[in-house]
């Protein structure tokens, strides 16, 4: 009888190791999983404060195919500062570089309302006065919380 109690005192104590083996695994799981939700709803909060609208006129964008020069001015609607530096366009489905950008107001950061005016260059593109593009904007705030929001938008517009 002693050999049965002594047996299964074992397998007792053994279960309980195990147990607490892991459940201390699924507590460092669920620390790992409510960090990326964390993270998540983060960038999920910056992308929702990060907006951006074409205010040219589309219809009347100046185009100079010479000096490879498409002006535009995009003006913050989010809520959170936007970074200058990090302004993608696309041009008919081309990547196109952005020569030159600059705030329109005497400010240093491009906060909700400021105007920014682009200088891109879509080149390797053919266009002519009067036709219509397409023309795709991203744009990205600055750290918020530790995260960048992006936000893109397309427009029709007619060169001149």
């Amino acid at each position: 009888m002693a050999d049965g109690g002594t047996s299964e005192l074992i397998m007792l104590i053994t279960g309980l190791l195990t147990a607490g083996i892991v459940a201390s695994l699924l507590i460092s799981s669920w620390g790992g999983l409510a960090n990326s939700v964390n993270i998540t709803q983060i960038e999920v909060e910056a992308d929702s404060k990060t907006r951006g609208a074409l205010t040219s006129d589309p219809i009347n964008i100046s185009w100079n195919q010479t000096s490879c020069n498409l002006t535009l001015h995009i003006q913050n609607t989010g809520k959170i500062n936007l970074d200058i530096d990090y302004v993608g366009v696309i041009v008919n489905g081309s990547a196109a570089s952005v020569n030159q950008s600059q705030l329109l107001s005497n400010q240093t950061t491009w906060s909700a309302g400021e105007v920014a005016e682009l200088h891109v260059c879509p080149a390797g593109i053919a266009m002519t006065s009067g036709q219509e593009i397409f023309v795709t904007i991203i744009v990205r705030s600055e750290l918020f919380k530790g995260i960048r929001g992006q936000y893109s938008f397309t427009e029709v517009i007619r060169l001149v």
